[in-house]
């Protein structure tokens, strides 16, 4: 016994001055391996915003967390941050002036955080031509497109590209730009008079086919939406990858598309795509990807301190105009694509209130946040009506407000279009051998007279594409007012709590 106790002892002994086993060595990329890191539609939402997703809707990421995430993922990676486009117009950062551009602050923020590639959305054309030249200079980051042109030949912009190869862990790795070609309907006339939207599938084949022999790798960074972004993917099958925006889709688990892997982050910088990838001659051998959802206080190491500077003085700035409370509102209004909306009501009846009119309609994809129950700032209402749009009067005939009104049930029947919001008119339809069919039509409570005229308001875009979001419409008696339909709003609110207005206008029935 004894022996043995003093066998254990020396054993101790020896394991007590013995120097602590030293902790394991992160483990390095493999050769080969790369991390994928991905925003889109950043709308210059650089704050934490509301995730309607996730249960208490708590606001989640903005330009803090992101770089948090971003540092601590690729502290021992190689790494590429790529952002897919509309990083303009959502919040009043858009309005800051910065190198010259309105949404020059985001230029800023995504090259403090690293970002090595984004792609020309369509909302960078919301400021107009001059504008997005000057943005496009201003940015040390590549701006991609390739199928957005000049109708003369050439870069629409000096400065934006093709493409671009970026090199990382050894690898070179290929990034195509391609922009919806719904931009000939969503950009101002005045840019599509000089511009012109090629297919993506033809500039994006081509750009793969110049490039794929000197590359390891080959990404499409498109602003296309999810839909697209699959007829790509079924017309060229040797993509490597597909790291998508314009739609908004917050893809949970990549889609693949005859071999192709595509992703898409959401929306306002609340999640950030990460893909963590190996390649082997030329191929995509291994492939984890993850949505990860920018909850506050998880990220796995601290945000640098330049971001958060950023971020603190831009968020002074702004809130010293945007964030006075003027209102209240009772409950919470929110958007809808194909149908009519509480927040399209409200919107529509505060214009036509405000203008006199029979009618007030408004384009849905004009309406970009909803206004949540709660104080109400100068900021909740630039966020709903980010574009700076002036109100317009017009006059229209029966016969054209009938075909609006058709136009309204058959996207509600599909789910797929657009719908006009609707102030003064409302619809009865229902399905006849598959199509739907006005059972009644009445303009504040009189029976719709098709030779009749009648006044409308909307915003200068909607009158500006009456073709595409007035069912073909000529608008008559145009009348632009020196007042933003953000004014009307505001003035809208001062008059008292704002509540649930009136619903169905656009009813279907049996």
């Amino acid at each position: 016994m004894l022996g043995s106790w003093l066998v254990l002892s020396f054993v101790s002994s020896f394991l007590a001055c013995a120097p602590p086993t030293p902790p394991e060595a992160p483990v390095g990329p493999a050769p080969g391996e790369l991390l994928l890191l991905h925003t889109n539609d950043l709308h210059c939402h650089y704050l934490p915003e509301r995730a309607d997703w996730l249960e208490g809707e708590p606001a989640i990421g903005g330009f803090v967390e992101i770089d948090a995430w971003v540092r601590a993922l690729s502290a021992n990676m190689p790494t590429l941050l790529l952002d897919g486009g509309d990083i303009l117009t959502g919040t009043p950062l858009t309005d800051l002036k910065v190198r010259d551009a309105n949404g020059g602050a985001m230029l800023e923020l995504m090259e403090a955080t690293g970002y090595d590639a984004w792609a020309l959305g369509n909302h960078e054309f919301d400021r107009g031509d001059q504008n997005l030249a000057a943005l496009i200079a201003a940015s040390r980051i590549p701006v991609v497109s390739s199928n957005v042109v000049a109708k003369t030949g050439g870069p629409a912009y000096p400065g934006l590209r093709p493409s671009v190869v970026l090199e990382a862990g050894g690898l070179k790795i290929a990034v195509i730009g391609a922009t919806t070609e719904g931009l000939t309907h969503l950009a101002p006339l005045s840019v599509m008079q000089r511009v012109e939207v090629k297919k993506a599938v033809d500039t994006v084949r081509a750009e793969l086919e110049r490039l794929a022999p000197e590359v390891d790798l080959v990404i499409a960074l498109t602003h296309l939406g999810v839909d697209a972004d699959r007829a790509l993917a079924e017309a060229i099958p040797e993509l490597d990858l597909i790291i998508g925006g314009h739609s908004h889709t917050p893809l949970r688990v990549e889609e693949r598309v005859n071999g192709v892997p595509i992703v898409q982050a959401g929306s306002y910088g609340r999640s950030l795509g990460v893909i963590r990838l190996r390649v082997e001659g030329g191929a995509i051998v291994s492939f984890d990807y993850r949505l990860q959802d920018l909850l506050p206080g998880e990220a796995p190491g601290p945000a640098s301190p330049e971001i958060t500077a950023m971020v603190e003085g831009y968020a002074a700035e702004i809130d010293a105009v945007y964030g006075v409370v003027i209102g209240e509102a009772k409950a919470t209004l929110g958007r809808a694509w194909a149908t009519e909306s509480d927040l399209g009501n409200w919107v529509t009846d505060a214009l036509r209130a405000f203008a006199g009119t029979d009618i007030g309609v408004y384009n849905s994809g004009g309406l970009r946040a909803d206004l949540v129950a709660g104080p109400i700032t100068r900021r909740s209402i630039y966020e709903i009506l980010p574009f700076g749009n002036q109100v317009t009067t017009f006059t229209i005939t029966g016969g054209e407000l009938q075909a609006i009104l058709l136009a309204n049930a058959l996207a509600a029947q599909s789910g797929d279009k657009g719908a006009i919001q609707l102030s003064g008119a409302t619809v009865r339809w229902r399905e006849k051998l598959g199509s739907p069919e006005i059972v009644e039509a009445l303009v504040n409570g009189k029976p719709l007279d098709p030779a009749a005229t009648y006044t409308a308001v909307s915003n200068s875009f909607v009158v500006e594409r009456a073709d595409r979001y007035l069912a073909g419409a000529k608008p008559q008696d145009v009348v632009t007012l020196p007042l933003s339909d953000f004014d009307v709003l505001l003035e809208e609110v001062a008059k008292g709590p704002v509540v649930t207005p009136p619903r169905d206008r656009t009813v279907k029935v049996k």
